[in-house]
């Protein structure tokens, strides 16, 4: 049978001791002021609930849906934090992350749509999931997003798509984008240092700032012809054309 919470508000933490909320419904909650730290989600479907101040530690996110949350406290000016959560095959849909730590959580196969994640922090997540000793598969789709002032330094993004998206003054250090697909977006200012880009698809996307440079490897990366005036003016060519 499946719980079912609606309009509740909960501010303490003692409410979820030893409560499974695997594949329950939460709908117009609250979650403020709050440390959770083990409690099952898994499959649990969270629809217009506001989350304030709440850190969330080794719980289980697995196949939960976020539809039209708020994760930001705009008084507190403060994010929601997930710290070593597992988040696979999670989606989320028009929600605010902004300002949102992820840190060391596993967000392989996660769908986001329409979603801020505004400053947001994704420090030591993975998106890939290991197939054998040699063998590893990253997944992630991102579609509409708003990833500006965000922060992937050292994450692997490969293979992963983030179509139409905004990445103004994005950190990517050192992180690997090969074989990403960001066809569409609009990638302003962002920081490339020691980033990875080989065989990234980056047709019909904003790239103003994007210098090679700074950039590892951008083998084979994939771009439009409207698009190379852009890159190498940023490495100081002058393209005449005619």
């Amino acid at each position: 049978m499946t719980t079912v919470f609606e309009g509740r508000s909960f501010a303490d933490a003692a409410a979820f001791d030893g409560l499974d909320c695997a594949d329950a419904t939460f709908t117009d909650c609250t979650f403020e002021g709050l440390s959770l730290h083990g409690t099952n989600f898994a499959g649990a479907e969270f629809v217009n609930c506001r989350v304030l101040r709440t850190r969330f530690a080794s719980c289980d996110f697995n196949e939960a849906r976020f539809r039209k949350c708020l994760f930001f406290d705009s008084e507190a000016k403060a994010g929601t934090t997930f710290a070593f959560c597992e988040m696979r095959t999670a989606e989320m849909t028009d929600c605010n992350f902004a300002d949102a730590v992820f840190d060391r959580c596993d967000l392989y196969a996660v769908e986001g749509k329409g979603c801020s994640f505004r400053g947001a922090k994704f420090k030591g997540s993975r998106f890939d999931k290991a197939l054998s000793r040699k063998v590893t598969l990253t997944k992630a789709q991102f579609a509409r997003c708003n990833f500006s002032f965000a922060d992937f330094t050292g994450v692997s993004l490969r293979t992963c798509e983030l179509t139409e998206c905004k990445f103004a003054e994005t950190l990517f250090w050192d992180a690997d984008l090969s074989d990403a697909v960001l066809k569409g977006s609009t990638i302003d200012r962002a920081e490339w240092d020691r980033a990875r880009l080989r065989n990234a698809d980056l047709r019909g996307a904003s790239i103003a700032g994007l210098n090679l440079s700074v950039i590892t490897d951008y083998a084979g990366m994939k771009i439009s012809f409207s698009q190379s005036h852009e890159l190498l003016r940023e490495i100081g060519i002058d393209v005449d054309p005619d």
